[in-house]
């Protein structure tokens, strides 16, 4: 493995992605605002779309990247201690990585898809 590259998340486009974004919501007691679900592609830019949700001493808080961290991995068993804010979503060996960028994207419009389903599902109930 390479050591100069983050850990990936291990998100396998299976379902666990919206397994993972729903405990990080749950964990935090918020909703993520989708509007960028599209673009994002690392655990930092989950992370940045959950600071803006939350009152500014929890989100700058340092132990709220642990929390955060845990939630995102708890689907997926990676350690949540070596995740960084480059980890990509997607695990490396998940087979849209070898199709090249299109195939990413359609993966994270999926994911992206999907999380505003589940937002509109929530907001039904």
């Amino acid at each position: 493995m390479d050591e100069s590259k983050p850990v990936s998340v291990g998100l396998g486009g299976d379902s666990d992605e919206i397994a993972a974004i729903d405990e990080v919501e749950m964990t935090f007691g918020v909703t993520l605002d989708y509007a960028y679900a599209a673009t994002w592609q690392t655990a930092g830019d989950v992370f940045r779309a959950l600071q803006a949700c939350l009152p500014p001493d929890v989100a700058l808080a340092p132990e709220t990247w642990g929390r955060f961290a845990t939630a995102l991995t708890q689907e997926t068993g990676v350690d949540p201690a070596t995740i960084t804010p480059d980890s990509p979503l997607l695990e490396e060996a998940f087979p849209a990585r070898a199709l090249g960028n299109l195939s990413r994207m359609m993966v994270v419009l999926l994911i992206a898809g999907v999380a505003i389903v589940a937002l509109l599902i929530a907001v039904v109930r």
